[in-house]
Formats: C-alpha cells, structure tokens, sequence
C-alpha cells in the first residue's frame, strides 16, 4: 500500500504536487470545523428549540438550498471562482462569529446557523472537487478521492476531540469562534491549490455552467431510466431514514443530558467515534467488505442491518439504543453505503454520472429530509400518537421496499454493464 501511494505521487510533477498537499489539506480543515460546529448548533439549538423544531428545519432548508446553489452558479461566471470563495468564506466566519456573539440574545439566529451549516459544508467541497475535476485526469482523480475522504475523516476526528473534550471549559457557544482561523487557513490552501491548477479560469467557468446547465433534462435522464430510479430510491431511502433516527437519538439526547455544555462534549465525542469508524472504513474496511460479500449483496446488507437495529429498538427502546443506531447510520453512510452507491454510478454513460448524479446526490440527497419532516410534524402535532415507536415501524416499511429494489435493481445491472 505504501509503494502504491508512493508511486501515485512520483506520477506527478512539482506544481501538481503542491496542488493536490494544498487540496488535501483544505478537505482536512474543512472537515475539522464541521466536526466542531455541528454539535455545538445541535446543542444550542435544542436549548432553545427542543427536537420537535428539526422537522421544520429540514423543510426550510429544500428552498434555502436551491437559492443559495441558484446565486453560486448566476455569479460564479461573473465573478470567478476565486472571488466566490472569497465571499463563502467570509459568510461562514460572518455567521458563526454572530452566532457566537448574539445567540443568547437573539435565539433565532441558531435556526438560520443550523441551516447554514448543512449547505456551506456541501458547497466547500462541491468547490475543491470542481477544481480537482478541471486539474487531475479522471483516473488519477479517482485513486485522489480515496486520500481525500481518508484526510476529511481524520479532519473530522480531530473536530470531534476539539468539541468533545472541551465544550465544557470553552462553553458550546465559543465553539463558533473556530471557524474565523480554520476558514482562513482553508482560503490560503484553496488559493494555494488555485495558483497551480492548471485549470484556466475560461474553461472552468465553462465546464461548471455545462454541469449545472439544463436541469429538465437531467430530470428526463433519471424519468427514462429504471435504474436511475432504483438508485434514486436508495438514496431517498437512507437519507429518510437517517432523517428517523436523527430525530429519535436527539429526542432521548434532549432528555437524557439537559445542559447544553456536557451535551456539545457527549456529541462531540460521539462524532469523534463515527468519523473514526468511518475513517477506517475508508482507508481498509470498506473495499475489504465488499470483496467478502459481493456487490449485491453489500447493497442488501445495508437495509438488513439497519432492520435489525430498528427491531432490537422496539424491544428494548433506550438512549443508548438510540445512541448506537444514531451512530450506525451515520457511519454507513459516510464510508460503507457511500462507496457502494458511489459504484453504482461505474458501468453508465458520461451524461447520467455527470448530470444526473448531481440530481439524485445533491437535491435528492437534502429534500430526502423535507419528506420524512413532513411525517414526522404530522404525527406530532395531528395524530397525538407514539412518535418513536411510529419512527421504527415506518423504517422498517422503508427498509423492506428499499430490499426488494435492490433485487430488482441488480436484474437491471447486470445488463447494462455488459453493455457498457
């Protein structure tokens, strides 16, 4: 494995290098802050909220998504990519410093953060991996993903030991002060990485308007394929049911530690513990998993799983319970279930992994949660009835539906890598 790494960068030249130390280094930084932000906005947010406000954030944050994505790309050609980041950065120092400074006065302000979040950690990668993509050849780029999800994970422990073993002493709400010298250490790698892509600013900005150009036809792509749906499907699947079990875990999490410093530190260091599993998965255990299973039968053993968690939650409903299955999810989907549906996309053609992709990855992936909100609000304030037990019989329906397309799903595979 070292020769291999090794080799991988004796492949490229001086400018090269610096270029992809430099991108590396901003998903590292990137991840780091996520991985200290998050729990903190949690925290805060269910002080000043409580749980049953998360499906109303999920709502908003569909329309909130699509116009922040609609004025990065209106001015992206305009401005260039340079002056875009620029702007990004300071909107994330901007909002978590007043985050941090007017929080107590102005709760508000955590239910737009918490929002925030969520979209500005998509867009920080969209914005290196664009980069990447117009820099590095596909196949090089490919064995670069793995280092960079390996790095993020680290980055991402490491926010976690930040906000899990200091929270108390530092206080939740000056956890967002971070981000002022993380952000600006991601500028100077991203401006780094910039000065020696060899991506010239004209075809970057063409090759992003082409990826977000025509989004009905990237619609089309998806309607006229079924196993587009399938993966579609999937997709929506996990995403509504980690939507599920974020809710549980926060409603036991609310309940089971009141004080909003020791629950910052609690999931602090359970981030610390997801990214840390996941990490492993990334670098070792994924690929090794795979190979023991097969392909088709990984996909199955994702829903399995979480079915059998679902059930051992019914019989024995606890935080702790709620805390492993919270932890479970999270870590599949950011190593294990993402390199599996990363595979699925190998054997189509140029135009469905390029534009609908984005589709199915980016606005499926976020709205996925405007749906499982609508259900749970419902519940909440209509029916009057047992929300976490009603969490577990709906998922294990999702998980049910989300095994039999996977069968079908793989009649279809099949075929169309033949064909490919």
């Amino acid at each position: 494995m070292i020769k291999s790494i090794k080799s991988f960068f004796l492949d490229f030249d001086k400018t090269q290098k610096v270029f992809i130390l430099s991108v590396l280094a901003s998903v590292f930084f990137i991840s780091c802050d996520y991985a200290i932000i998050r729990p903190a906005s949690t925290s805060i947010f269910l002080s000043n909220f409580s749980s049953k406000a998360f499906p109303y954030c999920w709502i908003l944050s569909v329309p909130f998504n699509l116009l922040v994505v609609y004025l990065y790309n209106r001015f992206l050609p305009i401005i260039g990519c340079l002056k875009i980041f620029f702007a990004f950065v300071f909107s994330i120092i901007f909002v978590n410093a007043l985050t941090a400074l007017f929080v107590d006065k102005v709760p508000a302000i955590i239910f737009f953060q918490f929002i925030f979040k969520d979209i500005y950690i998509l867009l920080a990668f969209k914005q290196v991996w664009s980069m990447i993509h117009s820099t590095i050849d596909t196949k090089k780029a490919k064995l670069l993903y793995g280092f960079m999800f390996g790095l993020g994970g680290l980055g991402s422990v490491l926010g976690g030991v930040i906000s899990g073993f200091f929270a108390v002493q530092i206080k939740s709400v000056n956890l967002f002060f971070f981000s002022i010298p993380i952000y600006l250490v991601v500028f100077l790698f991203y401006l780094k990485a910039l000065k020696n892509s060899s991506a010239s600013k004209q075809d970057f900005m063409k090759k992003e308007a082409e990826k977000s150009s025509n989004p009905k036809e990237s619609f089309s792509l998806i309607k006229r394929s079924p196993y587009l749906i399938s993966i579609l499907f999937i997709v929506i699947s996990m995403q509504i049911a980690t939507a599920f079990i974020d809710y549980q875990f926060n409603v036991y999490l609310e309940k089971a530690i009141p004080n909003v410093d020791f629950r910052t530190a609690f999931t602090g260091k359970l981030t610390g513990v997801i990214n840390l599993i996941s990490t492993s998965f990334q670098f070792f255990g994924g690929f090794l998993l795979i190979n023991f299973l097969g392909f088709k039968k990984s996909h199955l053993s994702v829903p399995l799983f979480l079915a059998f968690n679902s059930i051992i939650f019914l019989i024995y409903p606890s935080f702790t319970m709620a805390t492993y299955s919270f932890a479970s999810i999270k870590a599949l989907d950011y190593s294990f279930f993402g390199i599996i549906r990363e595979m699925l996309y190998i054997p189509l053609k140029t135009d469905e992994k390029y534009r609908a992709k984005a589709i199915i990855d980016v606005f499926a992936y976020r709205s996925a949660k405007a749906f499982a909100s609508l259900f749970l609000i419902f519940i909440q304030n209509i029916t009057g009835l047992n929300i976490i037990l009603l969490i577990s019989i709906m998922s294990m329906i999702i998980y049910f539906i989300w095994t039999r397309v996977v069968y079908n799903m793989f009649k279809k595979h099949k075929g169309i890598v033949q064909t490919e």
